[in-house]
Formats: structure tokens, sequence, C-alpha cells
């Protein structure tokens, strides 16, 4: 058959070849990377398919000032990609982005796909962040085409970019990776967080807005999901009690197939409340009556609702449109209560 390739393109498939031949353990060189990247590029969109990178970026050593010395720190990146390697796919491709940062190309991987697998990269990592000598600060980013970019190199500068964003996020800035779920709401709470994406303000009594506010804003969050019912996403909404009379019970009901999981969560061992379009979650902890929270995370939006009682009938507030605050969030609650991951 002949295929009409013209000489760039053989000596694009020349390149690849010889890449493969030098990089047998699976981790490739940044030339590599490109050419491959390029290619799947033009096989998705031939095809109408999502694909996704992921990019690991070294910030910083945390063992004090001192930098590790060269064979030190060959002995840990050695060991690093060894262990990255054994959690992709066999199907992925691996390596080098350039100075201290790996890429990772998921073949036909959407955007929640690409976070399944941040989610166990984070995991197989935590060993090199929280300790070993030397210990590191690790960031994880991500962007899938054709949902952030249309061409490879495009989907690389997103992802790279979302680096930036991640370290501005209070995510980050207040180390809440480190912290319980409960630990992150209390903190968050207390007041004096201000920014673009997030601000703390009060409920109910002595303040502007009253406690009805925070039903209004989970009835507009199913309204959104009702909007676009095609979209992965997953919603969270903790209600103190599951009970009949939840204001949003008839908009869930009346939802019907949504790409969206959603869960409502209550204090309690056992419930008889049943929604058509939502899986109720007792938990058996007083924390849980004294706060609502909204946790939504969408292909294209994400929103963090917190809402804790202070005193009387008032309440100390939080929220956030800050999409890796969410995404940590949603981590943090599922895995403090060892709940089925749903990213």
């Amino acid at each position: 058959m002949d295929l009409n390739l013209d000489q760039e393109s053989i000596d694009k498939l020349t390149k690849l070849d010889e890449s493969k031949k030098n990089f047998e353990s699976r981790f490739y060189d940044s030339e590599f990377m490109g050419e491959f990247g390029k290619l799947e590029n033009a096989r998705s969109e031939r095809y109408g398919l999502h694909y996704s990178v992921v990019v690991l970026t070294v910030e910083s050593f945390q063992n004090g000032s001192v930098t590790p010395e060269k064979e030190e720190l060959m002995k840990f990146l050695k060991l690093l990609i060894t262990t990255i390697l054994t959690v992709v796919r066999n199907c992925d491709v691996t390596g080098m982005l350039e100075n201290k940062k790996v890429m990772i190309l998921l073949p036909q991987t959407d955007y929640f796909g690409s976070l399944i697998t941040i989610k166990k990269l984070t995991r197989a990592l935590e060993p090199f962040t929280t300790k070993g000598e030397p210990y590191a600060s690790i960031i994880v980013s991500q962007a899938t085409f054709p949902k952030d970019a249309f061409n490879f190199n495009g989907a690389v500068g997103i992802a790279s970019n979302r680096i930036g964003s991640m370290k501005d996020s209070i995510w980050e800035k207040l180390d809440l990776k480190s912290k319980l779920f409960w630990e992150i709401v209390a903190k968050l709470t207390e007041g004096g967080i201000e920014g673009s994406a997030y601000s703390t303000f009060d409920l109910g009594d002595g303040a502007d807005l009253e406690y009805s506010f925070i039903n209004r804003l989970n009835e507009v969050i199913v309204e959104e999901v009702a909007r676009s019912p095609e979209k992965r996403g997953v919603l969270y909404i903790g209600s103190r009690k599951i009970t009949e009379d939840l204001p949003f019970k008839n908009q869930l009901n009346m939802l019907g197939k949504t790409g969206t999981k959603i869960f409502v969560v209550g204090e309690g061992k056992e419930t008889n409340v049943e929604f058509k379009n939502a899986t109720s979650i007792p938990i058996d902890d007083p924390r849980v009556a004294s706060a609502d929270f909204t946790l939504y995370l969408s292909e294209d939006a994400a929103y963090t609702l917190l809402s804790k009682e202070a005193w009387g009938n008032s309440f100390l507030c939080f929220h956030s449109s800050d999409p890796f605050l969410t995404e940590g969030l949603i981590t943090k609650f599922q895995r403090d209560y060892h709940l089925q991951e749903q990213l």
C-alpha cells in the first residue's frame, strides 16, 4: 500500500523509531514527545477523540536551603520517573518536557480521565513530597484536547501555565493538601480570606444574608446541571440532615439522566429518603450536622460553598470558584470517609 509520504514525514517517523530504540524504559526525550504529540493530535482530530496532557513539575526541594548534590538529585529523579511509569497505562507516553518537568500524554482520555490519572500519581508520589531526603514540592497540572486547546503545543502550553495558577490557589498557598477535610473547613470559614476566586461571608442573625441563601445556591447549581445534562461532573450537597423537605429535592427528582454524579450528604447512620437522580450518603458524624457544604466540579465549572455554625442562628461561610480547591476538597472528603472515588 502506497502511503505517499513526503520526505518530512519519513524523517519524522525515522526519528520516532530511533527514539524508541534509545528509550526502551518507556521514558522518552522531549523531541520524541513533541513528535508523538503531533501525531496523536492528528489522529484524535481525525477520529473525534479526546487526549490529555499531564505536566509534572518539581518546584523545589524542601530539606532546608541545601540543594541536593548532582548524584543525589539524579537518584531522586530516576526513582521519581520509575514510580510514574508504574502508575500510567501501557498506552500512555511519558517523557521529558524541559528541565525539572515531566510530561505524560494520555490517549483517548478526557478531562475527568486525566483527573483520575493525577489522583493516582499524587497518591503514588506522596513519599517524594512528605518524607525522605531530599523531598520535594511537586505540582501536577493538565490540559485536554479539544476542551482546552486545538493542537498539541497549545495543550502543553495550557498545562504548563496552569502550574502558575495552581501555585496561586489557596490549596497550595495554605498547604491544605496536608490537612483533613474538616480542618480545611474550619480554616476557610474562620474569615480573613479574600481574593478574586474566593471570599468569606456571614449568614443568619445579624447578617445581610439569610440561611435560605444556601438553599438557593444549591437550586441554581442543580439548574446548571439540568441545562447541560450531557456534561460530566460530580456534585456533593451536604445538607446537615437528609429529610423529605429539602428545598432542592423536587429539582433533583425532575432532572432525568445526567452525566453529573450527585450525592446528598447528611448526619445519621441511615436514611429512608431517596432521590431519583441522586444518591443519599448518611454519615454518623456530628460535624456533618453542624455544617453545610456544596462541592461541584464539571468539565467547565467549579464551585465550593462551606458554611459552619457559629453562635445562635448565625453561620460562618466561605465560597470559591477555584477548581483546584474544589477538586482537592472532593478528594479529601472521599478519602476521609472512605467513599468510592468519583473523579
